[in-house]
């Protein structure tokens, strides 16, 4: 229980001493949402759901690319730029998103706590390409490796678990019985917070993690 209050705390403080990580949280939030109002990301039948899966797929690497490697920065006290944006990390970020996704699914699809299981073993493999430059099947092996005790995967849940509550209150409940367009406001503002939190959140517990395993920055060796 304190491991999930210190690091939801750091979470937080974090998140207000870097200003461009919400700023670029709110522009991929919104440009999302916008794109989800023609047709959502699991409304397949509907031709703009390419669309909108076509900008989650080149949006969401660069984003995390230069979210997570900011989260480090300021982690550590260091100078954050856009200009340090890992572009490099595109490829993989694509290919592991596409990897972890399937197998989520496909753990989903047998039962539900299979998904979430391989969901929360697979969760640092945009940290280990981003952070330590892994290929997409090493970034998933670091992972792994990082998440093997029951009480690490306990507390990731219960932080996840908490944070999800708010936007899909705000999806199931808020959104439904009101029809204004400042809806739309909410609902990118909610997406932004929650967004900016959990890669913030997992950043530092992958960072601790790391730590804790005494791994060495740059390397793809095991733990």
């Amino acid at each position: 229980m304190k491991t999930i209050l210190r690091q939801t705390k750091r979470s937080f403080v974090l998140m207000g001493r870097a200003p461009r990580i919400l700023g670029s949280t709110f522009l991929f939030s919104t440009v999302i949402h916008l794109s989800t109002l023609r047709a959502d990301l699991l409304d397949i039948a509907d031709p703009w759901w390419v669309v909108t899966v076509g900008l989650v797929l080149l949006l969401s690497p660069v984003y995390h690319a230069y979210v997570l490697s900011a989260v480090e920065n300021v982690a550590a006290d260091r100078s954050d730029h856009w200009r340090n944006i890992p572009l490099e990390t595109f490829g993989p970020l694509v290919v592991g998103e596409l990897m972890v996704n399937a197998a989520v699914i496909l753990g989903g699809a047998l039962f539900l706590l299979p998904g979430i299981y391989i969901g929360l073993r697979a969760i640092y493999y945009k940290q280990a390409i981003v952070l330590y430059k892994d290929r997409p099947l090493v970034a998933l092996q670091r992972s792994f490796q990082l998440t093997p005790d029951w009480r690490h995967l306990g507390q990731l849940l219960a932080v996840l678990g908490v944070a999800y509550c708010i936007p899909l209150g705000v999806d199931l409940l808020l959104r439904p019985a009101v029809s204004g367009w400042w809806i739309h406001l909410v609902s990118i503002a909610v997406s932004t917070g929650f967004l900016a939190f959990v890669n913030i959140a997992v950043t530092l517990f992958f960072l601790e993690r790391v730590h804790e395993r005494g791994a060495l920055k740059g390397t793809s060796d095991e733990y």
